[in-house]
Order: C-alpha cells, then structure tokens, then sequence
C-alpha cells in the first residue's frame, strides 16, 4: 500500500530531499554525464568540486541535448566540427548551469515547493555553509508527497490541453529539436489522431549512449539522430482520461514509475499531465 504524505508545508525541506546525492565533478565528460543519468533514471546532476563537496553548477539532459542539438551546438562545432564521438569527450564545465537556484536544510517544504513554481525548475540542491551539498529536492519528490491536497481536483484541471506531438517518422533529431524549442521533455507520438507511443529526453539519451556505445567515430550528431522516433519511443504508454482524479492520477504515476501520463478521451490525445502540472497545482494551494 502506498503511503500517504509526510512533507508538511512547515517542515524542513530535509523531509523530503534525497540526502543520498549522485553527483560528479566539472571535469567528468558529456559521456559520463550521459551514462550516469541514463543508469540512475535522473534528469539532473549536481556538479561539484569534490574535496570540499561544494556546488558549482548544474547538468540537466536538457543541457546535454542543447549541446548535441540546439543552441549550444556551436561548441561541438567549433571544437570537434560536429563529431558525435569527438564531442562526447567536452567536460561537463562547459554546459553546465553555474547560477544554480538552491535552498538550505533550514528552508521549509513550503518555500522549497514555492521556489520550484515561481522559477519553473524541476529541482533545488539543498546546501549548507554557504556552498556544501547535502541533498536535493525534486518535483517528484513534491508530487509523490504532497499530492493529497489537490483531493477536489482532476486530471482536466491541471493538465497541458492539446500538446505538441510527432508522428512515428519524425526524426530524432526533429523531435530534440521541438522539446528544446517548446521548452518540453516529452512528446507523444501520434498517427492519424491515434495514439502510438511517447518519446522522452531521457529515451534520446538512452539512444546516444548506446550508439556511444558502438563506437560510431566517423559520425556526425545529425547521423546519429537521424533514425525515427517510432525507434526508440515507449509504446506500452500509461493513460488517464480527463474526469480522472487528480490524486489517482498521481498514484498511477508513482505506482509506474513515470513523469507523465497522456490523456485521452474516447480514443482521442487530449492533453499531457506532468509532475510539473502537479507540482505547480500544489504551489497554489500551499
């Protein structure tokens, strides 16, 4: 049975942070931030300097996609000439975010969940003098706790209505392309207004690890992103329908392990519910 909410509003954020914190230094490659996501099922790094622990920035996989394929592109340009392999080896000093938004063990969950809202990030590294790392709290983290209090809400509240889609054929190299332009990390896949699958960031990275992976030296990034996203896209995708309830729709999300569910009505895609969506519903009732 899954257990109900323990991150009171006035608690510290410690009650819900991850204390236990992958991180890796700046001088670990794009490969290295690509394998260490992709094996832990995280959408983020905390970037440190490891004799003292402390902060100094921040990898999400948005960060690696815009360097293989949206605006940071440039570097693996000018460095490596567009190089798939060459431009794995860039450190992760050079794409990582350095004005890093965090809170200290001493904030509540409140401030933590009203911080994450007012500045539309997924997560807040938890510090303590000044700069030592010692935890993170997570969007997740928020919507698997504190999910009772949108009790009165359903799915047709919160969700994104009519959300971007691809279509099986559209390249990957297409579909990294409209999630860093709409500001997105999924999208579904749909053929003839029907649903067929979804496609992720974390999906795309598990491709460009495995290609990594086969050694592809003479490539460039548009080759390796060049196959379809029906590749690598999730088939087996979780639904809700709009009338669903709020908190259902969370535990489903919990129970699967996912960060989003589609919706859909008779058949029909009609919107996209995210952690995010329930993370911003619960700003606005703390």
């Amino acid at each position: 049975m899954l257990a109900g909410p323990s991150g009171l509003p006035e608690t510290s954020v410690m009650r819900l942070a991850t204390t236990r914190v992958v991180a890796v230094p700046p001088t670990v490659t794009v490969k290295g931030l690509i394998d260490t996501m992709t094996r832990y099922g995280f959408r983020r790094l905390p970037i440190i300097e490891p004799e003292r622990e402390s902060l100094v920035g921040l990898v999400t996989g948005r960060d690696v996609l815009d360097y293989l394929a949206g605006e940071r592109r440039e570097l693996l340009d000018r460095r490596y000439d567009g190089n798939f392999l060459l431009g794995l080896h860039e450190p992760a000093r050079s794409i990582m975010t350095t004005d890093v938004y965090v809170v200290t063990p001493y904030d509540t969950v409140r401030k933590a969940v009203r911080t994450m809202f007012e500045l539309d990030v997924g997560a807040l590294p938890v510090v303590e003098d000044r700069d030592r790392l010692v935890g993170i709290i997570t969007e997740r983290d928020v919507a698997m706790d504190l999910y009772r209090v949108l009790e009165d809400e359903r799915v047709e509240d919160l969700m994104t209505p009519d959300p971007e889609t691809v279509e099986p054929g559209t390249t990957i190299l297409e579909a990294v392309r409209t999630m860093l332009r709409r500001g997105f990390r999924r999208l579904p896949v749909v053929k003839g207004g029907r649903l067929q699958g979804i496609v992720t960031m974390t999906d795309v990275l598990h491709h460009v690890s495995s290609q990594a992976t086969e050694g592809r030296a003479a490539d460039r990034v548009e080759d390796v992103l060049s196959e379809p996203v029906e590749s690598i896209m999730t088939e087996d995708v979780i639904t809700v329908e709009p009338e669903t309830d709020a908190e259902e729709a969370v535990l489903t999300m919990r129970g699967a392990n996912v960060g989003s569910l589609v919706v859909v009505e008779g058949g029909e895609l009609v919107g996209i519910i995210t952690e995010r969506d329930v993370v911003h519903a619960i700003a606005e009732r703390l």
